[in-house]
């Protein structure tokens, strides 16, 4: 280490310092906050694309200690859970010594959330249960909106809600970690090229896992359950999502070809989402042989 001349220990600072100072503007309820939130995982991804996971690690970590020391524990633990823990992993994952493998990034954004999911059922299992805290947050969300929800539509957002929470935050990853390699390819400052989650192959055992979370469902028909069975089926969305953005790849109109699949998707999304996961199960097993290995990092 050389102090203030390592511009790897000075990125991991900044990346840090930034990503808390984004959380705690929307946890201090500061004007643009519930924006700026869901960038904090951006400087992180970073720090790490650009110099490697060991860097990324040390901004979690410099984020974290911000935190914890400007807010409230709870804070603390959001943060980490959300962002910088699942930000630094993902790096590790995806920057392998052997060379950038986009597989077990994309799993992870199914396997973590479901992680999530069984620690938060365990915590809350002496106080009535997952379901009925979040049946607590839902009825709090839609008073202070001034929405009305009968039982059955509250039965429904409750036996989803861990799920959404667990999609979006798969997303908002995917969103960081895209913005993140955008901005170190424009200054050649990146470790890798573009991944392409269409060369995502799932294990076998995952599959596996896949049809007992739907066993599990069958039998038991509870929010937690479903919950799992819904998360682990993200990997597979993903992959089908980029699959068909490698089909439209080299046609003419591809603009317009994603602005109507993602206009599709935004209406009819309870059909659409189904579609994708079976285009990313087709895309794994059915289709094409063992992906090609990417290509080594740039040095």
């Amino acid at each position: 280490m050389r102090g203030f001349n390592n511009p790897a220990g000075l990125a991991a600072a900044a990346a840090g310092l930034i990503s808390a100072l984004l959380a705690l503007w929307a946890m201090r309820g500061l004007p643009l906050g519930g924006l700026l939130l869901w960038f904090a995982p951006a400087p992180i991804f970073m720090a790490g694309l650009a110099f490697g996971p060991v860097i990324a690690w040390l901004a979690a970590a410099t984020g974290a200690m911000v935190v914890a020391f400007s807010a409230h524990p709870f804070a603390l633990a959001f943060y980490l859970a959300l962002f910088a823990v699942p930000a630094a992993l993902l790096v590790t994952l995806y920057l392998r010594p052997a060379g950038p493998d986009v597989s077990l990034p994309v799993m992870l954004l199914g396997l973590y959330p479901v992680a999530l999911v069984a620690l938060l059922a365990f915590v809350l299992d002496g106080q009535g249960g997952l379901e009925a805290a979040l049946r607590d947050a839902v009825n709090q969300g839609a008073r202070r909106m001034g929405l009305p929800l009968d039982s059955a539509m509250l039965d429904a957002v409750v036996r989803v809600k861990a799920a959404a929470v667990g999609f979006w935050t798969a997303l908002l990853l995917i969103g960081n970690a895209a913005l993140a390699q955008w901005f170190l390819r424009k200054r050649e400052l990146s470790l890798t090229g573009w991944p392409d989650l269409a060369e995502a192959r799932m294990p076998i055992w995952y599959l596996a896992a896949l049809g007992l979370a739907g066993a599990a469902f069958a039998l038991d028909g509870g929010t937690v359950t479903l919950s799992m069975l819904l998360l682990l089926t993200v990997p597979f969305f993903l992959m089908g999502v980029a699959a068909v953005h490698r089909r439209t790849r080299d046609r003419g109109a591809r603009v317009w070809l994603l602005a109507g699949f993602y206009a599709l998707m935004l209406v009819f999304l309870q059909f659409m989402a189904p579609a994708m996961v079976g285009l990313g199960l087709y895309e794994q097993w059915a289709r094409r042989p063992a992906g090609t290995p990417m290509p080594p990092p740039q040095t």
